[in-house]
């Protein structure tokens, strides 16, 4: 690996909301096999007919990057969310279209019946429309084991229910991974950010990361019953 990256150091990547989504799938190898456990027969098919090199199959098949080794995620929906599919999300939905280009080679690569196998939706989804719990997308990323430290930091707006909570965007079951190293939840919205408590563990983590010692302590959560 050195051969092939000699330049590369190791980064802790920091990722909040749909960011936390993209660091994800920074941190794990998804293979044809993830995609046909996942959604079926389907997945074998779109990729059996498209090149290496084609569109689709960089979309879909990838390998984790060896710079990253370590990921904060904060208010990150790993399961979606369900505003994604109410009024909110449908008009945002609308609004958005992918460029032309894109679009035309999507669909001349998979048919509206696949479309639907692989996403849920007989259209092209966008960002919006991709966080709706029922993206088979989320079963395939999920799937796919990650090989490096990682921790959640998640946003309750003041009921103090979890894990029943929410920051007002994405609900605790969404955000909450039971392998993470930590778990803190922090007192505010889905733009917790900011919050003190937010700072406080990203100082303590970047400190482990370098082998130095935080003064502050995580609150870890329990799993999901």
């Amino acid at each position: 690996m050195d051969k092939l990256y000699p330049n590369h150091r190791p980064y802790v990547v920091v990722g909040h909301s749909m960011g936390g989504i993209l660091a994800h799938a920074q941190i794990v190898t998804i293979t044809p096999e993830i995609w046909e456990k996942a959604v079926g027969p389907v997945a074998r098919d779109i990729l059996a007919r498209n090149s290496n090199n084609s569109l689709v199959m960089h979309a879909l098949i990838f390998k984790s990057n060896p710079r990253i080794k370590r990921v904060v995620f904060i208010c990150t929906p790993h399961r979606g969310s369900e505003m994604a599919s109410g009024g909110i999300g449908r008009l945002a939905i609308s609004l958005i279209s992918l460029p032309l280009n894109l679009a035309t080679t999507l669909n001349d690569a998979v048919t509206q019946a696949e479309l639907v196998q692989i996403t849920g939706s007989k259209r092209l989804p966008n960002s919006v429309y991709g966080l709706q719990p029922n993206n088979p997308t989320f079963k395939v990323l999920n799937s796919a084991p990650i090989n490096v430290p990682y921790h959640s930091i998640i946003g309750d707006r003041g009921k103090g229910d979890s894990p029943n909570s929410t920051d007002g965007v994405v609900p605790y079951w969404s955000s909450h991974f039971d392998k993470a190293q930590s778990e803190i939840i922090v007192p505010g919205p889905h733009g917790s950010t900011g919050l003190p408590q937010t700072i406080a563990e990203l100082d303590r983590i970047l400190r482990l990361h370098v082998g130095l010692s935080g003064t502050a302590k995580p609150v870890v959560a329990q799993a999901n019953p």
